[in-house]
């Protein structure tokens, strides 16, 4: 029984080695034609590889953009955003004061709270004007919260903060706009009439916003409450914790502080959000999941196209070879064995048109890697999923024709000129 079943083993891999060299054969007797079948299934294989490198790049960018060097931030927010709460809540709620950020200061394994006021508005140096900037009021963890560095000059000092100092720091696209031939370090320029000193520029970074992110200035958030408050704007806090590990800790914490300095009862809601940066991490992914699906069904579609074309290719091989059948037959290969052959002869050629269209997606994604910085990732899964489906893709669109081969009566294929 066990040698009946290892010859039969050795029988099947014996035919399909034999389809694989005649497919083999027929790509070199038949290279414009194979090209075309290669051709089609890379073109669908690439669009799939290139959109699934690139989103998957996508995440990880986001990733890094939102939680920096893996820093655990909470976020105190009026609103819950990712649970759709919008400006209806917002304008209910109070304000967070900075009363608030000194008493969860005092919080344990908390290593500081940043201050963030915002406003957009238009800069000038002399006669030049800026585009809108953004200007952040803000405090001393700012540096370690936006995972953000120096890049000339200095950051505005404690003492600056708590005096109320006059004192910006331009990001790289605020400070080009402004200073597209100077060095900015000690010039003056006026904020909504208002008069600032450069006293540095942070370094240029790669967000998911682009130059945008680096669009903005920095300033002492006393100063800001001083000039350019207005009268509904509370702050954002986001509090730097130790560790991972004390996340949820601190997390129990800040909310039992938050209700108790907001006076809300025992039988009432927050009135306040608290967002970890995982969870803004899995809100972006869970709309960049739509996304990849959308663009994995559009690819689909150019891999069933490269299909149709496998398919149209076998049917005109199958009459080509009509002849050849017949002797086959004659000879005594059975339907199955017919099938086979041509079904393999289908995989084969699209299984080499995946393996080359990955590499062809792989390249496309690489480019805006090279270019821009952009983190390149490929999920190692997908390049077999890749693979697996270029060879189903012959296999479904080569049952058609190698069914229409078996089937051909040996006489009258025979008679085939």
């Amino acid at each position: 029984m066990k040698k009946h079943q290892a010859e039969s083993w050795e029988k099947i891999r014996a035919q399909i080695y034999e389809a694989m060299r005649e497919a083999l054969n027929t790509l070199r007797s038949n290279r414009l034609r194979s090209g075309l079948v290669i051709l089609g299934v890379m073109i669908g294989v690439a669009s799939l590889m290139g959109m699934v490198a690139t989103l998957s790049g996508l995440e990880k960018f986001i990733a890094v953009s939102i939680s920096g060097e893996g820093t655990p931030i909470l976020s105190l927010q009026k609103v819950n955003f990712l649970a759709g709460e919008g400006h209806k809540e917002w304008e209910k709620r109070k304000n967070f004061t900075t009363a608030d950020a000194e008493a969860l200061a005092t919080l344990p394994h908390v290593r500081g709270v940043m201050i963030e006021y915002g406003r957009g508005t238009v800069v000038k140096y002399k006669d030049r004007k800026s585009q809108l900037i953004q200007v952040v009021g803000t405090n001393q963890p700012f540096l370690n919260v936006q995972n953000i560095s120096i890049g000339e000059g200095r950051y505005f000092t404690q003492f600056e903060e708590e005096h109320r100092r006059s004192v910006a720091v331009l990001g790289d696209k605020a400070a080009q706009s402004l200073f597209p031939y100077e060095d900015p370090i000690g010039k003056r320029i006026r904020i909504d009439g208002k008069e600032y000193q450069v006293v540095g520029v942070f370094a240029s970074r790669k967000t998911i916003f682009g130059s945008f992110a680096e669009n903005f200035m920095a300033v002492p958030y006393t100063s800001f409450e001083r000039d350019f408050l207005w009268w509904k704007q509370g702050p954002e806090l986001h509090v730097v914790v130790e560790s991972e590990r004390y996340l949820d800790q601190v997390t129990e914490d800040m909310r039992a502080l938050m209700r108790m300095r907001r006076k809300v009862p025992l039988s009432q809601p927050d009135d306040f959000a608290i967002i970890t940066s995982e969870a803004m991490i899995e809100f972006t992914k869970s709309i960049t999941d739509k996304v990849a699906l959308a663009l994995v069904v559009l690819a689909s579609i150019a891999l069933m196209v490269g299909g149709i074309g496998v398919m149209v290719i076998m049917l005109v091989s199958v009459t080509e070879r009509t002849a050849e059948i017949g002797v086959r037959k004659a000879l005594g290969a059975t339907r199955a064995q017919i099938t086979w052959q041509f079904l393999i002869e289908a995989a084969t050629l699209s299984g080499i048109g995946g393996i080359v269209g990955i590499f062809v997606g792989l390249g496309f994604a690489l480019i805006p890697a090279l270019l821009i910085g952009f983190p390149f990732s490929m999920p190692l899964g997908w390049v077999f999923v890749a693979v697996i489906m270029s060879a189903a893709v012959g296999l479904f669109f080569g049952i058609f024709p190698a069914r229409k081969a078996a089937r051909l009566h040996p006489i009258v294929a025979l008679r085939h000129e």
